[in-house]
């Protein structure tokens, strides 16, 4: 017969509250995986002339004025709007963060 629990009832903290924890922390990694993804391939395009002619044209729509009018509007009213649910967001998120340590913490001074 296989065992497939803990005999002593202890809970990985990824395992806690119905994966709320292993979510939190799975969407911490992506957000950081796609973060490092940008900034590396925008290092390579920087370096690298486009030498097609679908890049010119994406370059030259990247800078009309229309472009212009939506970044306006993100960065002067949607921004502003979203800082607070951020915010509240990236405080979940370090309070989550701080609670598996505390037990990860615990569980090694019991080793």
């Amino acid at each position: 017969m296989v065992d497939e629990g803990r005999s002593d009832g202890a809970t990985r903290p990824w395992e806690d509250r119905s994966g709320r924890a292993a979510g939190t922390i799975l969407a911490t990694a992506v957000a950081a995986g796609v973060i490092a993804y940008l900034v590396r391939r925008s290092r390579v395009e920087a370096e690298e002339e486009p030498a097609s002619r679908m890049a010119k044209l994406a370059r030259d729509w990247a800078g009309s004025d229309s472009v212009e009018a939506g970044r306006d509007f993100l960065v002067d009213k949607v921004l502003p709007e979203l800082k607070p649910a951020l915010l509240s967001a990236l405080s979940e998120i370090e309070d989550v963060v701080e609670e598996a340590f505390r037990r990860i913490e615990k569980n090694i001074k019991r080793l």
